[in-house]
């Protein structure tokens, strides 16, 4: 009994001071305390951070980059292709409002190049005499000053051949030129710069532009047969111009062209006395010339928009006196200068070239 109240007051007791121990907290250390804190704060932000970064609508869109353009290649300005109506004066070109083909074009007339046997066609223009100086005369000077304050005559031809394509092939045979041809359509074709001096009116040419217009000329009444190689009437018994069958290529610009003279009788008139008989030109020949002499006639202003007339106002029909001939400014015929010359014939309308002229020079 007392054994067993003993080991029963020893469990007892050992218990007691196992509760006690159970009881009694060892203190905690702050230093590991607050090292824990911290790496759990930066753990929760991260997984935050995670966790928001998952989130579409919660993304900080990236800023873009800037933009930088390419740089832009700026190509310069393209020169405008040369119109079809333009002529070349001292290497400027000038319009006219009528078709012009120069020597530089597909098709023109170049009457730079001769033939290897003859001289060139052209020269320069020289300045005027000078009374009692017995010195040759000098070269003006190149460039359209120079130029205006020279060129103060048109001399009109006929080419005698018909077509500006025979006029031109026999001009270069004959080592002569001219600044331009008219064909019957009313081309212009422009064989040389009028810088240079065109040789087709002897004493005129330093101071003039010469004009070839293509007509097959002008007869006595007892030669006026050879018209009718030329002209022809058609079925309604108008004249209409039909080159030669020997002629296969006509070279005449305009496609399919059928040529009329102005006037569909033959007109008869006196040069120098000299009774002659020629068909009239074409319209399309008038209206290109009066448009190209209403340019030549705005570019020089010492050209003046007419013709040689007698006392009475009337077209003179014969050559006039030097000393006249030298002060003359305007637009004269072949005949005026020479006179052994006798184009452009009785059948040139000269009144309704310069009425044109006129018109179109306003």
């Amino acid at each position: 009994m007392i054994a067993h109240q003993t080991v029963e007051r020893g469990l007892r007791t050992r218990f007691r001071m196992r509760s006690s121990e159970k009881r009694v907290r060892r203190p905690r250390s702050t230093t590991c305390n607050c090292i824990d804190t911290a790496k759990a704060g930066r753990a929760a932000g991260l997984v935050l951070a995670l966790v928001l970064g998952t989130l579409p609508g919660c993304r900080t869109p990236p800023i873009p980059a800037p933009v930088v353009a390419p740089p832009v290649e700026v190509e310069a300005p393209k020169p405008a292709p040369p119109r079809d109506d333009e002529i070349i004066v001292a290497g400027q070109r000038f319009a006219t409002g009528t078709r012009v083909i120069t020597w530089k074009e597909p098709g023109g007339y170049n009457a730079y190049v001769s033939a290897p046997t003859l001289p060139k066609y052209y020269d320069v223009r020289l300045a005027p005499a000078v009374a009692g100086d017995k010195a040759p005369r000098k070269a003006i000077p190149a460039g359209l000053g120079a130029l205006r304050g020279m060129v103060d005559q048109v001399v009109l031809h006929y080419d005698n051949s018909g077509l500006s394509k025979l006029c031109f092939a026999a001009l270069q045979q004959r080592g002569l030129s001219a600044h331009f041809l008219v064909d019957i359509d009313g081309t212009v074709y422009q064989t040389l710069d009028l810088q240079e001096r065109a040789l087709h009116a002897t004493t005129s040419n330093s101071r003039s532009i010469g004009i070839e217009i293509a007509n097959f000329g002008a007869y006595p009444p007892k030669d006026a047969r050879m018209l009718a190689k030329w002209y022809q009437p058609d079925k309604a018994g108008r004249t209409q111009i039909r080159p030669p069958k020997e002629i296969r290529d006509p070279r005449i610009h305009t496609a399919d062209f059928l040529g009329r003279p102005a006037r569909p009788e033959p007109v008869r008139g006196k040069i120098h006395g000299q009774e002659l008989v020629q068909y009239d030109y074409t319209p399309e020949q008038y209206a290109a010339l009066a448009k190209l002499t209403a340019t030549l006639c705005r570019v020089f202003p010492r050209l003046k928009c007419d013709y040689p007339r007698d006392p009475a106002g009337r077209l003179l029909l014969k050559k006039p006196p030097d000393a006249t001939l030298e002060k003359y400014q305007g637009i004269l015929g072949h005949w005026h200068v020479q006179e052994n010359k006798i184009d452009p014939g009785p059948a040139f309308d000269w009144d309704r070239l310069i009425e044109a002229v006129r018109e179109a020079y306003k």
